[in-house]
């Protein structure tokens, strides 16, 4: 026969065992640790100032630059050039028998070249399309970079409201283990409970502080990790606004795999790679044909006799390399194994694609599931409740009871809110595989 006060002493050991986390929207607000920080501000923040998009922005940046040096290359070459030796010995040019001229011991130069390009137009415009296809390249990594960001933040967010929405009900549930085994030690002493009970009610109190530390700790490194994204100092202080209690609704599958080829980065990083292995073989085929260019060039004498005062000349240049023992065609057949190589990979990665999108519209659709069923354990954990307060009250139900059915009231509270984190989870990585841009 158990005694009275050791009997109420197992039901609230039964009652602390259960209670793990509640619904984060049930609880009543906690004092903000700061300026509450919404999900999408901390998005646009992110997107303004994380330290790796501002990288991949300046590689966007050097890279149209590169394409505008390219073009310099169609226009004009100008050289000027001066030359002004020292003769220091005496020097003089015989003219047979007309005797000797004397050379003067100081004397210049001054030269001007100006080249343009004619056949070699067509190799530039290649390197100048090869110059906007890396800033296309570019561009699109910049992109992917955003998606991913935008994904982190999510994640990171979420992240924390998991760790917020176990951490005050934790809290809670050590101070009442605290109270427990101080009624249990005064119970022992009495000789109304056994020593067993009180070792049980202190593991079960340091487990419960275990994991108070454990969820401070993620809470901690999660806001860190949400600062450092945000380029903020790591230390500081933001409260979380809990994530809606609906859910939008669902999103057409077909629409979003008939676009996600033509929007994903990765695909169209994919995709330029190619572009630029082709254009590499063209520039390797023109290397081919004769290089032709006009070149305008002037001398201007210096206190040099003998030689006119101005010499101004018009050349019409071309070299070409007729011979080359096949290494120019063999260059060619690895740029169209390159070309295949992009190629195949290509086709690789729009059907591993299909499969991600596809495997994450699955995993959005079972959170949505798993949110109604949650939702209905809570409905049926309320109502349950809700009668056992009344048979309580004409005292036709115990303690014990009506206090199990308080935990399960919590437990379906906390699988609740699990649920619907993991939903909004779910839609993040689904969001970033369709390509949507923030």
């Amino acid at each position: 026969m158990v005694c009275r006060p050791l009997a109420r002493v197992l039901a609230l050991l039964v009652v602390l065992s259960g209670v793990q986390v509640v619904r984060v929207m049930a609880e009543p607000q906690a004092a903000a640790a700061g300026p509450v920080l919404t999900l999408n501000e901390a998005v646009r923040i992110a997107l303004q100032n994380n330290r790796s998009l501002k990288l991949a922005a300046a590689e966007v940046e050097k890279a149209a630059q590169q394409v505008e040096v390219a073009r310099t290359n169609r226009l004009p070459k100008f050289n000027l050039g001066f030359v002004n030796p020292m003769i220091i010995t005496d020097l003089d040019l015989r003219l047979g028998p007309v005797g000797s001229l004397g050379l003067p011991h100081n004397f210049a130069f001054a030269t001007g070249t100006a080249a343009q390009p004619l056949s070699q137009l067509y190799d530039i415009g290649l390197g100048v399309k090869a110059s906007g296809l890396s800033r296309d390249l570019a561009a699109e990594r910049l992109r992917d970079a955003r998606q991913t960001v935008v994904n982190e933040i999510k994640r990171a967010y979420y992240g924390c409201l998991r760790a917020e929405s176990g951490l005050k009900p934790s809290r809670d549930a050590v101070e009442l283990f605290r109270e427990l085994e101080r009624v249990v030690f005064s119970l022992v002493d009495e000789r109304a409970a056994l020593d067993s009970d009180r070792l049980d009610v202190q593991v079960r109190r340091a487990q419960q502080e275990h994991d108070v530390v454990v969820l401070e700790n993620a809470l901690t490194t999660g806001r860190e990790r949400l600062n450092v994204a945000l380029a903020r100092e790591i230390t500081t202080p933001f409260d979380l606004e809990a994530v809606p209690p609906t859910v939008p609704a669902e999103t057409d599958l077909a629409a979003a795999r008939a676009r996600v080829l033509d929007e994903r980065p990765d695909v169209r990083q994919a995709r330029i790679t190619v572009d630029l292995a082709r254009t590499d073989l063209k520039l390797k085929k023109a290397e081919q044909m004769p290089h032709v260019s006009a070149l305008f060039a002037y001398i201007g004498n210096i206190n040099m006799p003998l030689l006119p005062g101005n010499i101004a000349t018009a050349v019409l240049q071309a070299n070409w390399e007729p011979f080359d023992w096949g290494r120019k065609t063999r260059e060619q057949t690895v740029k169209q194994l390159a070309i295949g190589q992009a190629e195949t990979a290509v086709r690789e990665l729009e059907a591993a694609i299909a499969v991600d999108l596809n495997a994450k519209f699955r995993a959005v659709r079972e959170a949505r599931s798993l949110i109604g069923v949650t939702e209905f354990g809570e409905r049926a954990a309320r109502e349950r409740l809700r009668v056992m307060l009344d048979r309580h009250a004409e005292g036709a139900v115990l303690t014990k009871d009506l206090l199990q059915a308080q935990v399960a009231l919590a437990d379906a509270d906390h699988k609740y809110q699990a649920a619907l984190l993991a939903y909004w989870e779910a839609r993040a990585d689904f969001e970033k595989a369709a390509a949507e841009d923030p």
